[in-house]
């Protein structure tokens, strides 16, 4: 959605107001002098709600500065900013389809306050003349011919003016300026040495951060940490998170959990701390649903995880692309979305019966190495030899399944083996594999 905001003529503000008031609402904005400005507030969705609640808390506020404004919110910049210009008031257009129905009563006329080069704006300004010629009086008019008709007649600055007459947008929205960054800096009068001086630095920075992004409804995902070093060097640390989060506190403890992991080796002059922001998060909470830690909660408690285990030993699991299943890898944490489920939802057995049994196969953190008694070449008594299993004879087995792969490397990932799974008389079924080159066993785990 596009907001366009019109001073109007009877109300006196001074200069940048109007630039002022829009970007409270957004950082895309793009000013046309006093009079008037755009902006995107696509984003005021999330936080306000429908598009005319939008438009009257934008109208709310320019009140509160002193300013009578036309407010216009429609999907398309010129939509909104031909509805703004000829209407007074508020008036708003939720649905792509009902632009030309809003746009098709205003004069051809409006169509000359459009923004652009003041040459095209000549020649556009001809074209709307010809129109009126033609007997065209309203938008609707103008719309409602064929655009091949119009470009014969009258060129690419026909296009142009009947492109506007049905709200379709010629060029994108331009921001004036990029949006201001969401950073902050502390010059110290003397230098400090340490974390615990350098935790009151940081509480006054992330609380000052924290306002910023509560005021533009963003949320970090990114913090870079710079400290300027008494030696004249720089101590950079990034932290990516694994959820947008604005809390103060959280992003304090990250930040001091990630240093004292890396230490600066000098006294400190200056610190900045810099974020990269997505918009912000809304969450509600349910009634049916179970409770689960926030996403601050969790970012805290996995930062605190790679300071005592260090950082490549924590994180989430994942499958690796490898015929090998005996594999596993490590990725970044990241907070996954919860789903809300009715109780309509619920998964239900198949019409011919339950489930059947399964196994499920709990692998050791180590395999244990074993002597295995082999007859008519398969497995009849395992012997391991850590005291966690107990040595049985073999009542029941199945196999062998061979597996094999990565036998063109000459490193040591490659690998030939034969499983079993084996039913031992002293209690436990097992899975044991033999390494088809050494002839070497051992067992991968128990299975349930």
């Amino acid at each position: 959605m596009i907001c366009c905001l019109v001073r109007d003529a009877s109300s006196d503000a001074r200069a940048g107001l109007l630039s002022e008031i829009a970007r409270a609402c957004s950082p895309r904005v793009e000013s046309h002098g006093d009079r008037a400005v755009v902006f995107d507030a696509s984003g005021l969705g999330r936080v306000i709600g429908a598009p005319a609640e939008i438009a009257r808390e934008v109208a709310a506020l320019a009140v509160e500065q002193g300013v009578r404004v036309r407010v216009a919110l429609a999907p398309t910049r010129v939509a909104a900013w031909l509805l703004a210009h000829q209407r007074p008031g508020i008036t708003v257009v939720g649905d792509p389809k009902d632009i030309r129905a809003a746009l098709a009563e205003l004069p051809v006329s409006v169509l000359a306050s459009l923004p652009g080069n003041p040459k095209r704006k000549k020649q556009e300004a001809d074209a709307i003349l010809t129109l009126g010629r033609w007997g065209l009086r309203t938008l609707g008019q103008v719309a409602a011919l064929k655009c091949s008709d119009v470009h014969t007649r009258l060129g690419p600055e026909g296009i142009a003016v009947h492109q506007a007459a049905s709200g379709e947008d010629a060029q994108p929205l331009v921001p004036a300026g990029a949006a201001p960054p969401f950073m902050e800096r502390c010059v110290l009068d003397w230098p400090i040495e340490g974390l615990e001086p350098l935790t009151f630095v940081l509480a006054r920075i992330c609380d000052a951060l924290s306002v910023s992004l509560e005021r533009a409804d963003r949320g970090a995902v990114t913090i870079t940490t710079d400290l300027r070093l008494v030696s004249r060097m720089t101590h950079q640390r990034t932290l990516n998170l694994p959820a947008p989060m604005r809390e103060s506190r959280t992003l304090r403890t990250l930040i001091l959990l990630d240093l004292e992991s890396h230490p600066p080796d000098a006294g400190i002059d200056v610190v900045t701390v810099s974020v990269d922001v997505v918009p912000g998060r809304i969450m509600q909470g349910s009634l049916l649903d179970r409770a689960v830690p926030t996403p601050e909660l969790l970012a805290t408690l996995t930062a605190r995880l790679r300071a005592l285990a260090g950082e490549s030993r924590v994180g989430a699991p994942v499958v690796l692309d490898s015929h090998d299943d005996r594999g596993a890898g490590m990725r970044t944490f990241a907070v996954a979305e919860v789903s809300t489920r009715s109780p309509q939802a619920t998964t239900t057995a198949p019409a011919g019966g339950g489930a059947g049994p399964c196994a499920a196969l709990r692998r050791f953190r180590l395999p244990i190495a074993a002597r295995v008694d082999v007859e008519r070449g398969g497995p009849v008594r395992v012997v391991p030899s850590s005291s966690a299993v107990a040595p049985g004879r073999i009542v029941n087995r199945a196999g062998p399944w061979r597996s094999s792969g990565r036998w063109w490397t000459s490193d040591r990932t490659k690998w030939d083996r034969d499983e079993w799974d084996v039913e031992l008389s002293s209690g436990g079924c097992y899975r044991v594999a033999r390494d088809r080159a050494s002839g070497q066993w051992e067992i991968e785990g128990e299975i349930d």
